[in-house]
């Protein structure tokens, strides 16, 4: 039940008092609350003092301390003195540590087996990730009709605590937290929700490659992340289709757009064209926004995207980023409320709402350069950033929660330029972008230095990141290792397999399977639909798989370890939702990860493979116990040791709001 002001406030009062008193025992120079004032109306304390709460997903410890040291990151390094009555910790990520299962518990201050997020993809196809998007149609007995909108569940069990305290009365403003999508309604809360939200494709993000040098192959196989369109040009024309949206009950279909593409090849300018609406374009150059209608029977869908010449000559060749949901007819809701999309549009302009906001994939692909990258990285960067500054410009809120994910994108992308020992490193490339990472911490640097101009004398700062960072040189073909020993068998006795999704697994001859970022399953009867491994003998294989994962030595480089752990579902995963859990969870040892093809449930018949793509560091299947986060408060914490899942009990604590029965962590606040 929604709770009424004064006892908010006095509540509320009460902690700051704790929190004075803990500021004043410490000394130094941490900012001093004033002392409470009291409505001339009510009579009641008024509140005061707000909480922010900022996210920059997977900073490193250990890269933080290194630049600070060398003096790159002055805001954070006068923040980070103990002295002057501030918190530095490293905060302990999730098994595993990585994006939606880190993200998740802090939403929820619980930890996978409770949450139920435990990695990009599920064991239950195709249930892939924390949300889950489905057409919404009726089915009547002559048709099935499109009647709306896709309709998007997130899987995570709990509730996040920014939707609890929006409910009770503290007003609430959270910018692009990881997989809050949907948007949490709040009485009192806006939201936009950030990585998770698809694209209008209802993808996580996929980017569409026109050119004239796109061959049939590519088109029926795609890069990861891509689509593949043939063009043709006559006199300096070309004419192609866009896709967007899926037609329910459509068998694959989807709605598509008319486009003219127009090129000059002596100045390598151009122009795309999509109905109404155009954009100039210039050589390697991102366009303006283009807003873009799909029309099926009578309903519009409406949105967004940019596109960039990358070639006008003897070969065009053009890239159109993932194409967001328009702010302003949002397809299906990423604000809460809807009208706030459209606020956030009139402060900004249009901007990037799609949860993947930095193109990986077409980097990935080498569809784009490596600059290019960046430079659009640094455009939605500082948009992102605006959209921070102007609310903290504003008085209608007390908790006020803002992510980045840049921090993350730019290290899974340009570790392989500073790591010589990379697959992928290239001398040239690191002199021209080796200090990308080094920049973008630069940048998270002058964010906080922005924010702490902006914050009153009562106000308290928090500063996380989810999870650390490791490279990524070569990968294991965990099913083929299981084929090795005997515990996963393919149909006619094959070696190996060239297709996903377990395709080709011969069910009655297996044990256990590999699928996500270093999950194994057993493929028990009851569970499994060709289940063959009872309870009776599920320890047996557990440790047979156990002892052998942590006994595999990578013969071609030097006998190196390869797995640094194995952790047992049933002694890591408690809670009402870990019977989704995997029954084992594999910890990698420096520089190794899943190979990408053992993600998507693929059984390569080499044992190894080295990776080859610009995605050269990861934290995905690490290890939890070298995979720390950051904590940083601008407020003495009174705590020597700080996990994830201890902030959602922390913000309810500083309003008052008593703890979740299902936290397992612990309010931060002294």
């Amino acid at each position: 039940m929604p709770m009424t002001l004064a006892p908010f406030v006095q509540r509320r009062a009460a902690l700051l008092a704790i929190v004075v008193f803990a500021i004043a025992a410490c000394g130094g120079d941490a900012p001093k609350p004033k002392p409470a004032e009291t409505d001339t109306k009510t009579g009641a304390l008024k509140p005061r003092g707000r909480l922010i709460m900022l996210g920059f997903d997977g900073v490193d410890p250990d890269w933080l301390d290194r630049y600070m040291k060398e003096g790159k990151l002055p805001a954070l390094a006068q923040l980070t003195k103990s002295d002057a009555g501030r918190t530095y910790l490293p905060l302990r990520s999730t098994n595993p540590p990585q994006s939606p299962v880190a993200w998740a518990s802090f939403a929820t201050g619980t930890e996978p087996g409770e949450h139920g997020i435990f990695d990009f993809i599920g064991r239950s196809l195709p249930k892939a990730g924390p949300v889950h998007v489905v057409p919404r149609v009726a089915t009547t007995s002559f048709e099935v009709q499109d009647v709306g909108p896709p309709v998007a569940r997130n899987l995570r069990t709990g509730e996040p605590f920014w939707q609890t305290l929006g409910n009770h009365g503290v007003r609430v403003v959270a910018l692009n937290v990881p997989y809050s999508f949907p948007p949490d309604p709040m009485r009192e809360g806006r939201m936009l929700s950030g990585l998770g939200v698809p694209d209008l494709r209802e993808t996580n993000s996929t980017f569409t490659y026109v050119g004239t040098d796109v061959t049939e192959d590519q088109v029926k196989k795609p890069p990861g992340g891509g689509v593949m369109v043939p063009l043709t040009m006559e006199q300096g024309v070309g004419r192609f289709t866009i896709e967007g949206p899926s037609i329910p009950a459509g068998d694959g279909k989807r709605m598509t757009v008319s486009a003219q593409l127009t090129v000059n090849a002596k100045d390598g300018s151009g122009r795309l064209t999509v109905g109404a609406a155009s954009v100039a374009l210039a050589s390697q150059t991102m366009s303006d926004w283009l807003e873009l209608d799909f029309e099926y029977e009578s309903r519009k869908i409406r949105g967004i995207g940019r596109a960039m010449l990358l070639e006008a000559g003897a070969q065009t060749r053009l890239f159109i980023t993932p194409l967001s949901m328009h702010p302003r007819a949002q397809y299906s809701a990423f604000t809460y409320p809807r009208a706030f999309g459209a606020q956030l549009a009139d402060e900004v302009g249009l901007y990037k709402t799609v949860g993947w906001d930095h193109d990986t994939s077409a980097l990935n692909a080498e569809v784009i350069e490596d600059g290019v990258f960046l430079k659009d990285m640094n455009e939605i960067e500082t948009q992102r950033r605006k959209m921070l500054m102007d609310r903290l410009d504003k008085p209608d809120w007390d908790l006020l929660i803002w992510v980045s994910t840049a921090t993350d994108r730019v290290a899974h992308m340009f570790y392989r330029l500073i790591d010589p020992q990379h697959p992928r490193y290239d001398a040239a490339l690191a002199a021209r972008y080796g200090t990308a990472i080094e920049d973008e911490y630069k940048r998270m640097d002058a964010t906080v230095a922005e924010v702490l101009k902006k914050l009153g004398p009562d106000d308290t700062l928090l500063i996380l990141s989810d999870h650390g960072f490791h490279g990524y040189r070569r990968g294991l073909h965990v099913n083929q290792w299981l084929r090795q020993q005997g515990l996963l068998a393919l149909k006619d006795g094959a070696a190996g397999s060239p297709r996903e999704f377990l395709f080709d697994v011969d069910w009655s001859k297996t044990k256990a399977y590999a699928l996500g970022t270093g999950q194994v399953y057993l493929n028990r009867a009851g569970r499994e639909r060709d289940g063959t491994v009872t309870d009776a003998d599920a320890p047996q294989v557990l440790e047979q798989i156990r002892t052998g994962l942590l006994a595999l030595r990578d013969k071609e480089r030097a006998d190196a370890q390869v797995v640094a752990q194995v952790y047992l579902g049933g002694e890591v995963f408690a809670g009402g939702r870990s019977g989704d859990a995997p029954d084992l969870q594999i910890a990698f040892a420096e520089h190794y990860r899943t190979s990408w093809e053992t993600i998507l449930g693929g059984v390569p018949e080499p044992l190894f493979a080295d990776n080859t793509k610009k995605w050269s560091g990861d934290h995905a299947a690490s290890d939890v116990a070298d995979t720390d986060g950051i904590l940083i408060s601008n407020r003495p914490l009174g705590v020597e040791r700080a996990a994830i899942v201890d902030l959602a009990p922390t913000a309810l604590s500083f309003f008052a709001q008593k703890p979740v029965p299902q936290h397992v962590g612990k309010t931060l606040l002294r």
